[in-house]
């Protein structure tokens, strides 16, 4: 085994394997180590590779729960799928940007009806992930309060910027004209994929509010 190259070598065991939490970020003084450990602390890991990855086979059984884990092995070609994020909708938000650009060229009460159930949208939001911090560990629970902090920041600038957007008519023209923007943006990447040429990912949001920030990037949200 000393000359191997690239073997697979798997184990079994009927009862099953222990997992095996990360715990080595939990009292890291680096705030995005720290909601790492946050978001990844139900995650589990079976076997660790050496010069090369391990993997397992996870089962669910009838009511979905998990079953033990029974098999694990090296792996020196692991592939991963990664899940396609699918933006959220609600109805009386609007979210397309060609729809917010023609609001913005349309007027105030255009504006009000794409926008005006956003901040209580949010908000109702933050009330669901505060319910996620039950039973959190001191550290972790720590962690949480100061991203629902940041929520709350963000949550006034939304309010602050749909305001500004309804008073200020350069500030509607500026919001119509980068929405129109990235609305073409789009319409380029989706045509370019569809003719199977390749680009970089691009991710784009929504701008929800024009008041420049009176903070660092960190009064930003991060879901937990």
């Amino acid at each position: 085994m000393a000359y191997a190259f690239q073997t697979r070598i798997e184990l079994e065991c009927a009862d099953g394997f222990y997992p095996r939490s990360d715990l080595s970020t939990y009292q890291s003084d680096d705030f995005d180590l720290r909601l790492g450990d946050l978001h990844y602390r139900d995650v589990r890991e079976y076997a660790v590779g050496r010069n090369t990855s391990a993997g397992w086979q996870e089962r669910l059984d009838a009511t979905n729960d998990p079953l033990p884990v029974t098999r694990v092995w090296t792996d020196f070609l692991p592939q991963q799928e990664v899940e396609r994020v699918v933006p959220a909708r609600s109805d009386g938000v609007e979210f397309g940007m060609e729809a917010l650009a023609r609001a913005a060229v349309s007027g105030v009460e255009a504006v009000s009806a794409a926008l005006d159930s956003l901040p209580e949208l949010y908000a109702e939001w933050r009330r669901s992930q505060e319910g996620l911090m039950t039973g959190l560990a001191p550290r972790r629970l720590k962690t949480g309060q100061a991203l629902l902090e940041n929520v709350d920041t963000a949550g006034s600038r939304i309010r602050d910027g749909i305001d500004l957007l309804k008073r200020d008519t350069m500030a509607r023209e500026a919001f119509g004209l980068m929405n129109t923007a990235m609305a073409m943006a789009n319409r380029r990447r989706e045509a370019e994929e569809a003719a199977g040429r390749c680009r970089p990912a691009n991710m784009a949001a929504v701008p929800a509010s024009l008041r420049p920030p009176q903070s660092r990037w960190r009064d930003r949200p991060k879901q937990w």
